[in-house]
């Protein structure tokens, strides 16, 4: 049974047609009710805002959505949208993946934190996991008929990059360099770069720092053929032949693998 017409306060704005907003708190059936402040709201309402705000119980509410112009998410509790205003946001994400492809052809997809448009009742881009006209993979959304390819100069540069990193072993030359010597503009370089890294053909280790896998995976032999050994930066220097520049920051990286431990000034190959 109804215990209130609406427990919170509205301020109203030049141009509301009050008198009709109030015949529909206090005439209006509990689908008109209900519909009517999902609208006003800026991104929906859960169904314990509803509850709050209607004195209707979570049955009688979820039975009047059914009977209202309104679109309903289960996260982590129903959510409930205008239809009209949820249509318009999914035309929106469309648009916006579609544009983001246009501008960016070299990157996979568009992220999903940037789809969620400000509101914050719904997790970012789950809109977009419900779509037929989008893809949503991980963190990532894009359009279906999205896929990566590469010019030849691209294709070149890609080259490039990679053997830069390859051929340099443990030490690896400066990013900026590698990127300005790849032959196409920086942003295309970095967005090749990424795709080297999505692809696990490079790692990563800091924000200066870039290795090729075989590089790694070349020290990951090194260091089981020292199973057991304890050692100290110098002794890691002169099995590798690099640069304290370098082998700190692969310690640290042998560290979080957990191949290594490290005890005070000394570390021990697990």
């Amino acid at each position: 049974m109804d215990t209130g017409v609406d427990t919170r306060a509205r301020r109203y704005r030049k141009g509301d047609d009050v008198k009709a907003r109030l015949e529909t708190l206090c005439n209006g059936t509990a689908a008109a009710r209900i519909a009517l402040l999902v609208r006003e709201a800026p991104f929906g309402m859960g169904m314990r805002d509803l509850v709050a705000r209607t004195g209707l119980s979570e049955r009688e509410i979820a039975a009047a959505a059914a009977q209202a112009p309104l679109a309903a998410i289960a996260q982590p509790e129903p959510w409930y949208l205008d239809r009209a205003w949820m249509q318009a946001e999914r035309a929106r994400i469309v648009r916006t993946v579609r544009e983001f492809h246009q501008r960016t052809p070299l990157l996979p997809g568009i992220a999903r934190q940037e789809l969620r448009g400000g509101a914050p009742g719904l997790r970012p881009g789950r809109a977009a996991a419900d779509l037929k006209e989008t893809v949503a993979e991980g963190d990532l959304v894009r359009s279906p008929g999205h896929k990566l390819v590469l010019t030849e100069d691209e294709e070149q540069a890609r080259g490039k990059i990679e053997r830069a990193f390859q051929d340099a072993g443990l030490a690896v030359p400066a990013m900026a360099l590698v990127l300005a010597g790849s032959g196409v503009e920086a942003a295309r370089a970095r967005s090749l770069l990424q795709i080297l890294l999505r692809e696990k053909r490079l790692l990563r280790i800091s924000d200066e720092l870039v290795f090729h896998h075989t590089a790694i995976a070349r020290l990951h032999q090194l260091l089981a053929s020292h199973k057991g050994e304890r050692f100290r930066v110098p002794e890691f220097k002169e099995w590798t032949g690099i640069s304290r520049k370098y082998a700190i920051p692969l310690l640290e990286l042998l560290d979080r693998e957990r191949i290594t431990r490290r005890e005070g000034d000394e570390r021990v190959v697990l």
